[in-house]
């Protein structure tokens, strides 16, 4: 059967447990929102396609386990990963303190050039709010990191948030084939797909 999709996206959500990173990976997969979800427990993944600049990019996302117990099981993913969210609850000022380990572990885990955004979640509850708007801000300053405030109650910057990280992979990708096309290079850029039971993900190959 043909594909029907022009690109696979692999992307990864992590954060401490708590913080709503199924919530967001529901309203933007099945525009849904529940309050009673469980823990994830491992690692678990939706699917969703959309269509950037005509092309259409099957966007497979991992949904990780905050808790530490898990945190072997799923560093395991950020190998392959394209594309990371980092999600802090707003409410929850521990949370926000612990994206710096969480960035630790992309640094240890994932592929150097991976992209990365900060997302701030929960924004609809500013009554409880713990982290300014400011302080999240500044921490993807000085990381280099995109940032958004989101909400998956209220659908507050969720597709934003996830078609920003497409865009900016796929303008990675292309910038790569440019330039190996380019006279002198090594060559044009091969995408070519990694299927094992566990992930499936788009590969760069220099040819």
């Amino acid at each position: 059967m043909a594909k029907t999709y022009d690109y696979l996206f692999k992307l990864l959500l992590i954060g401490d447990s708590g913080v709503g990173k199924t919530c967001l990976l529901f309203r933007f997969s099945e525009d849904a929102f529940n309050t009673t979800f469980i823990s994830t427990i491992g690692i678990d993944f939706k699917i969703r396609t959309i269509e950037l600049d005509g092309k259409k990019i099957k966007l497979q996302i991992w949904d990780t386990a905050g808790q530490e117990r898990f945190r072997t099981i799923t560093t395991a993913y950020y190998r392959g990963a394209m594309g990371i969210m980092l999600a802090y609850d707003i409410t929850n000022e521990k949370s926000f303190d612990n994206i710096k380990n969480w960035i630790r572990n992309i640094e240890e885990h994932a592929s150097s050039d991976v992209e990365r955004m900060i997302l701030g979640n929960k924004c609809d509850m500013n009554e409880k709010r713990q982290v300014s708007k400011e302080k999240g801000e500044k921490l993807a300053i000085d990381y280099g990191i995109k940032f958004l405030e989101t909400s998956a109650k209220s659908s507050i910057n969720v597709e934003e948030a996830f078609f920003t990280l497409a865009r900016d992979i796929m303008t990675k990708l292309n910038r790569k084939m440019n330039d190996n096309s380019s006279p002198g290079a090594g060559g044009p850029v091969k995408i070519t797909e990694n299927r094992s039971k566990k992930s499936s993900f788009f590969r760069c190959t220099l040819l």
